[in-house]
């Protein structure tokens, strides 16, 4: 309940009460004397006489103070007990509690703001935000917000500064943490194959899957997960073969989808086909991870922070590299980069509070950076793990050497359109019904309708 629901309260009782205590007054045609008894009645001289309105309105009072003070207890009236909920999915891919323990640090900071977390999925978030009366104390004042759905929760948010001075800009959702997408192999995989390092270029990549692949020993070369619900797989699993034989794309208006770079790529996609962990297009990004960690896969493309897990299950027996480009691609390497946005609910009772935790979050970007296995996190690399930890030392000497590409290359409400499209031609092409250059062809038409409709 925000101030302005207290205040329409208050008034409306006050209204109800003047009429109700002028009907009772001319009902009754007198006024009530009460007399106080004993000792304490001889302290006056004069009976005192209270009429049934001020009677009324003394009651009214300790009720509106009553209620005043529930809201003070509970934590909601604004400025002197107010929370806060942040919904967000973060928690759970970080071993420690480091949501809880940055949330207990801001309200010290804040004496009277509590901040509430729940766990909740976009689709979750998005269903409250949808609902005409929600609950109050479980619709987000702050939530998580993933940049690929960014155009879709524009409606939603509440514009937030995210920089100082010069550098000064209002956007819908603040960038918090980010993650680059790269190569993961089983080192064990690789030797039973005969290789002692990983593959540099796509030829190489082909040449490893094959010699991996063991047939009818339930042993895939590589994996694609190409599952329809998790719009991050076409950008980690298709297009990252692309932007690795292109280059960074930091535009997408003069990209052509049947140029001749991406016509290789989809050649070197269908000729990985027979080496493929069964079902790409009903396989979830989550059940790949699981086949990778049991030795089933010899090679996929994952995020950072996917290393963790693999750590804990595989120890040192995986390795980690650039996603191979042709034998003929001389620029930086490129890495597709997925991220941890924060954004300001529409809705929000509380929108200084709020704006003031969102701009904490990015204050404490570097601690969550951290505990999530983050690279480049927030751009700076950590000392601690980089001295204890190889594989992220290596991720991070990978990322400054190479070029990023972010989840909104298409720009606007494009990207889940022509996400959508990709998938559907390649499936297609790998199902034997078109070839790469007709796969390439479909998609440069369908890119030039949606480029050119604005959408």
């Amino acid at each position: 309940m925000n101030a302005e629901t207290v205040k329409s309260m208050i008034q409306k009782a006050g209204a109800a009460l003047s009429k109700t205590a002028a009907k009772l007054s001319g009902a009754l045609k007198k006024r009530l004397r009460f007399r106080l008894p004993g000792k304490l009645g001889a302290l006056f001289s004069k009976a005192r006489t209270i009429s049934i309105d001020k009677v009324l309105w003394i009651w009214a009072l300790v009720m509106v103070g009553g209620l005043f003070l529930f809201k003070i207890i509970s934590g909601n009236l604004p400025g002197m007990g107010t929370t806060l909920v942040f919904a967000q999915w973060w928690d759970d891919q970080m071993e420690s509690p480091v949501l809880e323990t940055l949330t207990r640090e801001f309200e010290s900071q804040n004496p009277g703001v509590t901040v509430r977390l729940e766990h909740m999925s976009w689709p979750e978030i998005r269903e409250l935000l949808d609902m005409e009366k929600p609950d109050e104390n479980t619709v987000p004042d702050i939530f998580s917000v993933d940049p690929i759905r960014e155009p879709e929760s524009r409606s939603y948010l509440m514009p937030i500064e995210t920089g100082t001075g010069t550098d000064s800009a209002l956007n819908t959702a603040a960038p918090v943490i980010s993650f680059i997408n790269l190569l993961f192999y089983n080192i064990d995989l690789l030797q039973e194959a005969g290789f002692d390092r990983p593959p540099k270029n796509q030829t190489e990549f082909l040449s490893y899957a094959q010699r991996i692949n063991q047939r009818g020993s339930g042993i895939y070369g590589a994996g694609l997960a190409l599952e329809r619900g998790d719009p991050h797989n076409v950008q980690r699993h298709l297009l990252s073969w692309i932007w690795a034989a292109a280059g960074n794309q930091e535009t997408m208006e003069d990209f052509s989808f049947n140029s001749r770079q991406v016509i290789a790529v989809l050649t070197f996609l269908n000729q990985l086909k027979q080496d493929l962990y069964p079902n790409p297009f009903t396989l979830t990004q989550e059940e790949l991870l699981t086949a990778f960690n049991e030795g089933k896969v010899g090679m996929i493309i994952g995020s950072i922070a996917d290393a963790g897990e693999f750590k804990a299950v595989m120890g040192d027996n995986f390795g980690i590299t650039t996603i191979p480009g042709p034998e003929s691609y001389t620029r930086k390497p490129v890495f597709p980069l997925t991220g941890w946005y924060v954004g300001v609910s529409r809705k929000t009772g509380y929108p200084e509070e709020a704006r003031k935790f969102a701009a904490f979050l990015k204050d404490r970007a570097g601690t969550i950076a951290a505990e999530a296995y983050a690279v480049p996190g927030n751009g700076r690399r950590n000392p601690d793990l980089s001295r204890t930890d190889p594989v992220y030392a290596k991720a991070f000497d990978m990322y400054e050497a190479g070029e990023m590409v972010q989840e909104r290359v298409y720009g606007s409400g494009a990207m889940l359109n022509m996400n959508a499209i990709v998938r559907g031609e390649v499936e297609k092409m790998l199902s034997g019904l078109i070839s790469p250059e007709q796969c390439a062809e479909a998609m440069q038409q369908s890119w030039e309708t949606i480029r050119n409709s604005g959408s």
